[in-house]
């Protein structure tokens, strides 16, 4: 968007248009007002209040404006309402915490190890623990903040009497720290004399005493850190891996709350908006759309037109989750019938709540993680004019059409949308890619955007990712430095190299913050800076007419309103 545009505020009957006479930032994607995860309690605010504590306190600001609860008009719950306020940031303090012991805790410690000790500062009451039977939850103060522990697991046995282990990582270890290695059964307690990172079957940690006992692969490694010194010795004993969490400090405002909101409800920083060159002549509900025409790199961009516009929420959001940010597919589009019973849904991941998921949404087994409709991404373009920019630039819908087994597993489709890893020239039946997700052999495909585009069909599909070398790797080297590790995954093939240098390579594990491959034999040619590797990627049944820059997008097909889809659903 830009000052100047002219822009449309609603949908139907009720749309309005204004020019933007300036614009400020948008709304952050919301987080929620905390809980003391895994087991509760579920906190309420009471009306009256001017401050709730946060999952995430990202994107507040002092002075701008906050959103309290789910502003919706059905309840979560029978006979109960969802209640939404505005409120200004006032002041912006410590998001919640949760995270793990590192190290058993025994009754009388003042000392305890933990996993992450990020937001804790002296002075925090930490609580610990879960409710059980014999011992139960204490709090704790913190009087001083050490470092957090470090865990990783044995790649391959180790014997009796060994004095090194492999292990998947060594980030954060160096020599002289102390180490446990094993199970409660059979834990030892060693220091570190030297860390070696790499090599085919994992990194190397020298240690001494020598191993009292023989360990096998993926058994824990830990170094405990410092931890957390504490007010007062421990009432009772705590084992390692159990939880803690810290309430922080949390978002102050004014005025204050007219209602109570519990844990979990959304908390959103609403940013400073779009000025308009007039006031609005009527009222819009919270989510209703606003579109600006001159934006064609966002939204659908096809014909014929939509009849209706979808405004929000957001389909995605970001949340903290034990020392890690996790990114959560949440929401749902509800059909209703006169009375405002649902008659059909479309869950956009596993945020939903139960009322509004009509049908059995449910899916059994290991992998499974329930029936719900990938979200396209936002900010997407997609339409015959779509733009590939950063976003997905792809669309789902009901397939075939007119089907309705009371399952998103099977009555909808996500069309694929991925990038190239690396540039196709003209001529090219070899297409690398960042992801082969829900891409199959005889399926058309777009690759590009813009005039540039062109459609293609899948004769084979390999494996993801490519990427080039960053520092050269000598022959016999069996790590490799390299620009990006994005589609690339355990036990895959992948080629180093082109040409009569080229060789292909099974990748023993990959280590993302490193930057590093490694392959589970050594190299046979040495690779130099700016090498190619690669996975295997998609093989065509016709060469390209045009030549596509790296990052370009490619898709599968797109939804067409007013005639009939034509997905492709990829054979389970």
């Amino acid at each position: 968007m830009n000052a100047g545009d002219t822009i449309t505020v609603g949908d139907g009957a009720r749309a309005e248009t204004r020019k933007i006479a300036s614009l400020g930032t948008e709304a952050a994607n919301h987080t929620t007002l905390w809980q003391p995860l895994p087991d509760g309690p579920v906190i309420t605010i009471p009306p009256g209040s001017t401050n709730v504590p946060v999952m995430s306190t990202s994107g507040f600001v002092v002075g701008q404006k906050l959103a309290l609860g789910y502003g919706a008009t059905w309840p979560t719950v029978p006979g109960g309402l969802e209640r939404y306020e505005v409120a200004t940031v006032t002041a912006v303090g410590k998001p919640g915490t949760q995270a793990y012991l590192a190290a058993d805790a025994p009754a009388g410690a003042t000392n305890i190890k933990v996993t992450s000790v990020a937001d804790i500062s002296v002075g925090d009451r930490i609580r610990l623990d879960i409710d059980s039977v014999g011992h139960g939850i204490e709090t704790v103060t913190v009087t001083h903040v050490g470092t957090a522990g470090q865990r990783t697991n044995l790649t391959a046995n180790a014997a009796q009497g060994a004095t090194d282990i492999r292990v998947r990582d060594v980030h954060g270890l160096a020599a002289g720290d102390r180490i446990t290695i094993g199970t409660p059964v059979n834990r030892q307690t060693v220091t570190i004399a030297a860390v070696s990172a790499g090599g085919a079957r994992g990194s190397s940690i020298e240690f001494n005493p020598a191993l009292e006992q023989a360990h096998i692969a993926d058994e824990e490694v830990v170094a405990a850190g410092t931890g957390l010194d504490l007010a007062a010795p421990l009432q009772f004993s705590h084992a390692a891996n159990l939880p803690f969490s810290d309430r922080g400090t949390g978002i102050s405002f004014e005025p204050a709350t007219a209602f109570a909101h519990m844990s979990n409800e959304p908390v959103q920083a609403l940013g400073t908006g779009i000025t308009l060159d007039r006031p609005l002549s009527r009222d819009h509900a919270i989510n209703a759309v606003v579109r600006d025409a001159a934006v064609s790199t966002a939204g659908y961009q096809g014909t014929p037109a939509p009849n209706q516009w979808f405004g929000g929420p957001e389909l995605t959001t970001e949340s903290p989750l034990f020392g890690r940010t996790i990114t959560l597919a949440e929401g749902s589009l509800v059909l209703r019938d006169a009375a405002g019973l649902v008659v059909d849904s479309l869950n956009y991941g596993g945020l939903v709540d139960p009322w509004a998921a009509e049908g059995y949404q449910g899916a059994s087994g290991l992998t499974a993680g329930g029936c719900y409709v990938t979200a396209p991404g936002s900010g997407a373009g997609f339409g015959p004019f779509g733009s590939a920019g950063g976003a997905s630039n792809t669309s789902a819908g009901r397939f075939p059409d007119g089907a309705g087994t009371d399952s998103n597993c099977t009555d909808f489709v996500t069309a694929p949308s991925t990038t190239l890893s690396a540039a196709a020239p003209a001529g090219a039946t070899n297409i690398k890619v960042a992801s082969v997700d829900r891409l199959g052999a005889g399926q058309t495909i777009r690759i590009g955007a813009g005039e540039s585009i062109e459609t293609a069909v899948i004769a084979h599909v390999g494996t993801a990712g490519a990427t080039t070398v960053e520092v050269a790797a000598p022959a016999g080297a069996t790590t490799l430095h390299v620009g990006d590790t994005m589609g690339f995954h355990d036990g895959q093939t992948i080629t180093v190299g082109s040409g009569p240098d080229s060789e292909t390579a099974s990748v023993a594990f990959i280590t993302p913050w490193d930057r590093t491959i490694t392959v589970a034999a050594p190299l046979v040619h040495r690779a130099p800076a700016g090498t190619e590797v690669s996975g295997t990627g998609i093989t065509l049944t016709r060469p390209l007419s045009r030549e596509h820059a790296r990052e370009s997008q490619v898709t599968g097909s797109l939804s067409t309103p007013g005639a009939p889809n034509h997905y492709f659903r990829v054979p389970r």
